[in-house]
């Protein structure tokens, strides 16, 4: 059996009852942390935008934009959502390999469009398509073992994951599949202009890779094929792109080990990159019970491709102007985390961003390449990072954070989902009560024994 053939088969015959457990638990954290990050970004410029968007062309009112309670087609709904999902980089993220792939944001938003375009698709089968659409596309992003920050070519591999939830969705066969997986080479797209320049890019993309997917998928339903051999094709995506790969990283354990299971949560709303440094000085605020006007300076060493990430260009990352140049910014969210003893989503928005306190700390700021971490961990953006705290009075604290908290050995659970989905409605468009909220966490955490979904469409619409 040929590789792609390999593929297809386990997107399709993955079941509830062959998906380990784990993954299924943490494939239903992905569907609520989704959910949550788009009800926390409804407010944002750019969810208006993807609205907007989506408005100029209208179309069969089948699809839920979520909160606003407005109708779409399927594939414009999951634009919408899914770029409203990643509006404030506060989705989750896969961290155990040498580019970041953001996998629910990219998948789950297809998957309950077309849920709801279905009705007679079940929980079961959904948090079993999220769950196997993650794995396929986590698995394509770590085999690529060249770095986007080398290359300039980021998660061109992110449509096959939505077009593998639509496919197993679409209740496609193996030969529709096939052409729907072919098809999406033609949306295969990726690049990383958009951090260098912290564009609106950054959030959209998620949306027309969604959008893409799910596309592809119908495409080949009514009938369109597609490139037979869209992976290892003479012309395929790894010997046109990424021909650096490692097929034990996309092949081995496929269809026993479930890696959505190793996916990481963001307890804040900024790049994963800084979140070592975030977690590292809210516990040392919290155990030598320090505030930001006691500190002196802050001390961080990371490995270079985090700092050419979150630290570079100069002009930006220290002074940032827009809210999406903060988040990816390492020296504004330690100085957010040290002088405020957190890091929520108000501290990224404009009037948050000159601060005049957390300014002050960000120029008591030092960040260099760590050798240590350059020597162990050089191959890898999310680097770990070390803290050092100096004190009015002398006294100098420090800690180094290999694994925040959210990383997959220091994980999140359904309840923290829960907890997060009602901080991010605290800045929804419209507010949601807190019943409401309850009930979508209840139902998320039961989702493989939904007989139907239409509960939880009617509860993504905010009430006024």
């Amino acid at each position: 059996m040929d590789t792609t053939t390999e593929l297809i088969r386990h997107v399709l015959d993955s079941d509830l009852e062959t998906i380990p457990a784990k993954a299924i638990e943490r494939a239903k954290l992905s569907i609520l942390d989704t959910i949550a990050c788009a009800i926390g970004g409804s407010n944002d410029p750019i969810a208006h935008s993807a609205r907007d968007l989506a408005a100029l062309s209208g179309g069969n009112p089948e699809c839920t934009v979520w909160i606003s309670g407005g109708k779409l087609p399927a594939s414009l709904a999951a634009l919408v959502n899914a770029t409203t999902a990643r509006a404030l980089d506060f989705d989750e993220t896969y961290e155990l390999c040498i580019n970041g792939c953001h996998a629910s944001a990219y998948d789950v938003p297809p998957a309950l469009a077309l849920a709801e375009r279905d009705s007679s698709i079940t929980g079961s089968e959904l948090v079993s398509a999220v769950a196997t659409a993650m794995d396929l596309h986590i698995r394509l992003a770590r085999s690529v073992t060249t770095n986007a920050i080398e290359t300039g070519r980021d998660n061109m591999v992110a449509v096959w994951g939505a077009t593998a939830v639509s496919a197993k969705l679409l209740r496609l066969d193996e030969e529709k599949t096939r052409n729907a997986f072919g098809i999406a080479y033609a949306h295969a797209a990726g690049e990383l202009q958009m951090y260098e320049e912290a564009s609106h890019t950054v959030s959209l993309q998620q949306g027309l890779r969604a959008r893409a997917g799910l596309e592809s998928a119908l495409s080949a339903m009514v009938g369109f094929n597609g490139p037979r051999e869209p992976f290892f094709g003479r012309y395929g995506f790894y010997k046109a792109f990424e021909p650096a790969y490692d097929l034990n990283l996309l092949m081995d354990g496929l269809g026993r080990e479930y890696v959505n299971a190793s996916i990481s949560f963001k307890p804040w709303p900024a790049c994963k990159c800084v979140h070592p440094a975030v977690d590292g000085l809210l516990q040392l605020r919290k155990r030598h019970q320090f505030t930001g006007d006691d500190i002196v300076s802050i001390e961080l060493g990371l490995n270079r491709l985090a700092e050419d990430f979150v630290v570079q260009p100069r002009d930006q990352k220290w002074d940032p102007k827009e809210p999406v140049v903060a988040r990816f910014s390492l020296p504004y969210a330690t100085a957010v985390a040290a002088q405020r003893g957190q890091v929520v989503i108000r501290d990224f928005l404009p009037d948050a961003l000159t601060d005049k306190a957390v300014r002050r700390i960000m120029g008591v700021t030092k960040i260099e390449v760590d050798p240590e971490i350059e020597r162990t961990h050089g191959l890898y953006s999310n680097s770990p990072i070390t803290v050092k705290v100096t004190l009015q009075g002398g006294a100098e604290h420090s800690i180094r954070v290999d694994k925040a908290f959210g990383h997959p050995e220091n994980p999140a659970s359904i309840a923290d989902g829960v907890q997060k989905l009602k901080a991010c409605a605290e800045m929804s468009m419209i507010p949601f009560a807190a019943k409401q909220l309850d009930l979508i966490g209840e139902f998320v955490n039961d989702l493989e024994k939904q007989p139907t979904l239409k509960p939880l469409f009617e509860l993504l619409v905010a009430r006024q």
